[in-house]
């Protein structure tokens, strides 16, 4: 089966206060010394299994910042990839961008070298929320930025925004779904502020500083987001993800599929489903030592774990619940030989207190179920 690849590169401008993904602020970036190490990991990982001889359906570079890199460096790492593997004609290749990090120019060049999806940090429209944020941006660069990507080419563009954060109201985030949808990219990605233990933002929760919305405020919003949105023609098929037909994310479905993936990069995650019932393992967090691994040992690998029947049961039922549309129960029993019931028997009663819905031989959240999904996910592992 064809799998997907993820290239994380790790640098940002500078790093959001709320962001607890592996990424570092920084003024300079080894920028060639990395694309060096990413086609040696590349190298290492064609010739073993299980990805040897197989084709690779989507690409996806994130970060961090990946704008950062020039069109040039993308293009040396693609190139990599079409020599190490069978890259499908019909690839979703997608490149992150933050609007503070790229020009009309950089844009064009990330569609000549073969980058056919944007993924665009704007967050807000609203200059305050911007300044809360953290972000680098004005208020005015998102549509722009966006108009720059059209006049390149792109004809497949995804927005991330924020909600819940302290000081938005439900008038200014109804002004940036207003706003979204003017710019009409394709997809839209919908994240609620959280306060990630280690951040900046978890600090100034903690003294005082920072208050966050209340719940009612946070469900008020995510009703709002979901009833302007699919009026606006975006199906709802992903808890935080919209998209227009045919525009839903293919690489993130591979994961809530449980699908196999290559993560290259330093932090970066991958995951196999076999042997048994699936590895994962991730890379060294630390560019430095990341790069020095990769270009020396060709795998940088930090840690691997060996997933148990039971992780994997519950793996597989969080992650294909995160899609509107839920799986059909028979995959379940075909994958692990108990029907869903006897290995939970509290789904039951899920369907029972309206969270789930099973109908024609699909298990699905319900709205109600939305709502606490965290909860009802935590309940499988």
């Amino acid at each position: 089966m064809p799998f997907s690849l993820y290239l994380h590169i790790p640098y940002c401008l500078v790093k959001c206060p709320y962001c607890d993904f592996n990424a570092y602020g920084v003024r300079t970036w080894p920028e060639k010394d990395y694309v060096q190490a990413l086609c040696a990991e590349l190298r290492f990982y064609a010739d073993r299994e299980p990805w040897q001889g197989e084709s690779v359906a989507t690409i996806y570079f994130g970060g961090g910042t990946p704008s950062l890199f020039a069109p040039a460096s993308i293009a040396q790492v693609l190139e990599a990839v079409s020599g190490c593997f069978t890259v499908l004609p019909s690839a979703e290749i997608t490149l992150e961008a933050d609007p503070a990090s790229v020009t009309r120019e950089t844009l064009a060049g990330f569609r000549a070298v073969g980058v056919n999806r944007l993924s665009f940090g704007v967050q807000s429209f609203q200059a305050k929320l911007l300044k809360t944020l953290g972000r680098l941006h004005t208020a005015e660069d998102g549509p722009r930025v966006l108009a720059w990507a059209r006049e390149a080419g792109f004809t497949n563009l995804t927005m991330d925004l924020i909600f819940g954060v302290p000081g938005q109201t439900l008038a200014l985030l109804a002004d940036d779904l207003h706003q979204t949808c003017a710019a009409a990219p394709e997809h839209v990605s919908l994240y609620n502020l959280t306060y990630e233990e280690g951040t900046p933002f978890f600090r100034r929760k903690q003294q005082g500083k920072l208050r966050p919305i209340e719940e009612e405020e946070e469900i008020e919003m995510f009703s709002c987001i979901r009833e302007t949105l699919q009026v606006q023609g975006y199906q709802h098929y992903e808890i935080s993800n919209f998209a227009r037909a045919g525009f839903a994310s293919r690489h993130n479905a591979n994961y809530w599929q449980g699908g196999d993936y290559l993560g290259l990069g330093a932090g970066a995650h991958s995951y196999a489903r076999v042997p048994e019932w699936g590895r994962r393992w991730s890379n060294e967090r630390k560019p430095q030592a990341y790069m020095r691994k990769a270009v020396t040992e060709g795998s940088a690998l930090d840690c691997q774990e060996q997933l148990t029947y039971a992780q994997a049961r519950g793996e597989f039922l969080f992650l294909r619940l995160r899609q509107l549309e839920g799986f059909v129960l028979a995959t379940f029993s075909e994958r692990f030989g108990v029907p869903l019931v006897e290995a939970f028997p509290h789904v039951s009663d899920f369907v029972v207190e309206g969270l789930l819905r099973e109908d024609g031989g699909r298990l699905a959240l319900t709205s109600k179920g939305l709502l606490m999904a965290d909860s009802i996910f935590a309940s499988f592992v």
